[in-house]
């Protein structure tokens, strides 16, 4: 009976609380508790167990309302006070810097005078080496990020107890250390970090680093990598978890076989883990409710894992409840609540079946299949609540996902714990874990290796943006929630999941007939935040020019998502003007998920960003195209001029232009400045144009008078992010464009702007 009121107040708290970040405006939360607690007092109305639950649900529901009030009040508000200023302040280190494309970030505490030390996010850009403990003063202007306007802030900073993000102006001093006893699992995992390098090779450590520390810099970088995990469902397993958690005890429990034994060992281990890898909330959850299981045998209870969620949540949720705005807090605990509803069931339904069959005549088919039927059950599980709210954060939804963990799992199962001491003996016993390391790699490359192949099966993930994927994927929900409404035997879910099939399979072949621009030549500027990319298709041919974007959308999973909807998965051309990160940090990316025909440059120059996208397209069996002359490329019903750089100077004036001329008229010129422009018009007769691609997003150094005068367009369209500190686009340049009577249109206010021959 206890245990089902802590489960109802958890979840009627969490109910308020999602309620107070997503609907409902502050000023209005304590009315909103008083209400509820007003109508709790209805539970008189009511006798016996009916009353108290009105009371422990209506109680509990104004309690979160007040908190999500209160909360704000006392930690939020105060942080208001460096909002949009910059002053000299002091903080404590938090956790390790994280190298960025230009400069660093790290977590921080800023003490303020007054009031509490306040959560912040640090963007520096030289400055001493920090550690976790250290006491720093800097100067830096700074932002609150409980603001509505950028989600991926709400959702990755303020979640996670940073109410402000800092830029620093100068430098950073380091005055002392705070906490060094508070800090020893972090150094721990520095350490166990380091010897991970050194027992691992190059194409495992990182994978490995992120499997037991939780530190995901080495692997990010392998971008292709990381993103075969994402697109084949199993990126959760390098992401420290519950799984994690439970391996971890799987593991302990096969040696420790005394269940009070097993809690004096569990416990203290459990929470070391926990510290060692930052309390990050999902492993939080996952020890709260691992300590309820650990701990029921020491007080001789039963363990309930509805009520062990419910604790965890409500403790969670109490600690920080913007909390409930994270991705990952809402994905941990739909996961964990569909492990809890559907495996038990499935499994037994899928053992049921097989029982019936010739498998459970031989022992080590019956084991194998028992063992096949738990993984698939339990991969089930975890996906039926977490589905949606993946297509709903990240916009896709992988296929593949049942198939590649049902093969992958039981591999990690064995990697994680297995690293773990590997990681511990080899400051032991070096020579021992060298050989313990060995069959993990092969293990750890077999993952891997799964992971990629299944990504780069075609449609392997779909995205969500296209509404015909979004009304499948609620036919499926609706039907399968409604077949055990209706008490459905096992076989007539036979026909659904055969029609649900054919469903997709006839969209994914009848939907990129119906996208805009597929049909028709089409010149595409898709919207990539502060950056440039450009997908220009005509009839079987498809180019991308350029594909780099900072501070949003990322630039390869836009230029992806708009080929895929298109069903176009090879690239004819992928033409870079020049390698600025604003126009090539999206490439990896989009070639990890993209076959290509050739890759179109201008001469290197010995840029470290072009080497390493040369020997990408190399490694994809890509031609490589130097351009050093006029180059014509017949491009279906458009031609292609690609003029080789005629500017002086840095990189901007030193790219590639581009002219597309037959069916879709345009120019686009990159970064290129006024010179440059003026060069290239003595270089090369261009003609009118339909379309101009405004230079250097909007820049006030581009898009001359004498280029406007030249190509007369009528349309200019200018790729720019919302908010970028570089003031694009200037408003001289928006001048020149309305002088000559140009239309203009922005990436920052209409998202993805495409120009579509018409018809005749």
């Amino acid at each position: 009976m206890l245990m089902r009121k802590l489960a109802t107040a958890s979840f009627s708290f969490a109910l308020a609380v999602f309620l107070s970040q997503y609907l409902l405006p502050y000023s209005r939360l304590p009315i909103c508790g008083a209400a509820a607690a007003a109508v709790s007092f209805a539970g008189l109305l009511f006798t016996g167990k009916t009353r108290l639950r009105i009371f422990v649900a209506l109680l509990a529901f104004a309690s979160g309302f007040f908190w999500s009030w209160a909360y704000t009040a006392i930690f939020v508000t105060p942080a208001g006070r460096l909002h949009e200023e910059t002053r000299a302040v002091t903080a404590v280190v938090q956790n390790h810097p994280t190298p960025m494309s230009r400069g660093q970030r790290v977590d921080v505490r800023v003490r303020q005078d007054g009031a509490l030390s306040t959560g912040a996010r640090l963007y520096y850009y030289r400055g001493e080496a920090l550690r976790p403990g250290d006491v720093i003063e800097f100067t830096a202007r700074f932002t609150r990020t409980d603001g509505f306007d950028d989600s991926r802030r709400i959702d990755s900073l303020i979640s996670g107890g940073n109410f402000l993000t800092g830029y620093v102006t100068g430098g950073i001093d380091i005055i002392g250390a705070e906490g060094r006893l508070r800090f020893i699992p972090i150094r721990l995992a520095d350490n166990v970090a380091d010897m991970i390098d050194r027992l691992f090779p190059g194409d495992v450590s990182p994978f490995m680093q992120a499997l037991i520390t939780g530190r995901r810099d080495d692997l990010n970088r392998d971008l292709a990598l990381s993103t075969a995990l994402s697109a084949s469902g199993i990126s959760h397993v390098v992401a420290i978890s519950g799984m994690h958690v439970s391996f971890l005890m799987g593991f302990l429990a096969f040696f420790v076989k005394n269940k009070r034994l097993f809690s004096l060992i569990g416990l203290p281990l459990l929470l070391f883990f926990m510290a060692m890898t930052g309390f990050t909330p999902s492993v939080t959850r996952a020890g709260i409710m691992q300590a309820f299981l650990i701990c029921a045998p020491i007080f001789r209870r039963e363990s309930d894992s509805i009520t062990s969620l419910s604790a965890a949540m409500l403790l969670l949720l109490a600690l920080n409840p913007y909390s409930c705005a994270s991705a990952g807090f809402q994905l941990s605990f739909a996961a964990t609540l569909g492990i809890i509803i559907f495996t038990n069931r499935l499994d037994s339904a899928l053992t049921g079946v097989l029982r019936l069959t010739w498998i459970y005549e031989f022992k080590t088919l019956a084991a194998i299949s028992r063992f096949v039927t738990s993984s698939f059950a339990t991969t089930v599980g975890a996906l039926v609540l977490t589905i949606p709210l993946t297509a709903l954060h990240f916009g896709h939804v992988s296929l593949v996902a049942p198939l590649t963990n049902l093969l992958t799992l039981w591999a990690v199962s064995v990697v994680f714990p297995l690293g773990i001491v590997a990681g511990i003996l080899g400051f032991v016993f070096y020579p021992l874990a060298v050989i313990i390391a060995f069959p993990i790699s092969i293990a750890v490359r077999y993952i891997i290796g799964v992971a990629r192949v299944l990504a780069a099966v075609p449609y392997s993930s779909i995205y969500t943006s296209h509404s015909p994927i979004l009304f499948w994927l609620a036919y499926v929900y609706a039907v399968f929630a409604l077949l055990p409404a209706l008490r459905a035997r096992a076989r007539q879910y036979l026909y659904p999941v055969c029609f649900t099939a054919i469903a997709l399979c006839v969209i994914l072949l009848v939907n990129p007939l119906l996208m805009p621009g597929t049909d028709r030549p089409s010149l595409t500027v898709l919207d990539v935040a502060q950056g440039q990319s450009i997908a220009l298709i005509s009839g079987e041919y498809t180019a991308i020019i350029d594909c780099g974007g900072s501070w949003g959308r990322e630039a390869g999973s836009a230029a992806h998502e708009f080929l895929a909807g298109r069903g176009r998965t090879t690239l004819d051309l992928l033409i870079l003007t020049h390698f600025h990160a604003d126009h090539v940090n999206g490439v990896e990316y989009l070639l990890s998920r993209t076959g290509l025909s050739a890759l179109v440059i201008p001469d290197p120059q010995d840029s470290y960003a072009a080497e390493d996208i040369i020997d990408l397209a190399r490694r994809r069996g890509a031609d490589i195209i130097y351009v050093t002359e006029t180059l014509r490329i017949p491009f279906g019903g458009t031609d292609l001029m690609i003029y080789p750089p005629v500017g002086d100077g840095g990189d901007n004036e030193r790219g590639l232009s581009i002219l597309s001329y037959g069916e879709i008229n345009a120019l686009i010129t990159g970064d290129m400045d006024s010179p440059a422009e003026r060069a290239l018009l003595r270089f090369a007769e261009l003609p009118a144009v339909d379309m101009l691609v405004v230079g250097h997003h909007g820049s006030r150094h581009s898009t001359s008078e004498e280029l406007l005068a030249a190509v007369r367009p009528a349309v200019g369209v200018i790729s720019v992010g919302q908010g970028n500190s570089y003031g694009h686009p200037a408003d001289e340049t928006l001048a020149r464009l309305d002088e000559y009577l140009v239309t203009v249109f922005r990436t920052d206010i209409m998202g993805d702007i495409m120009v579509v021959r018409n018809e005749g």
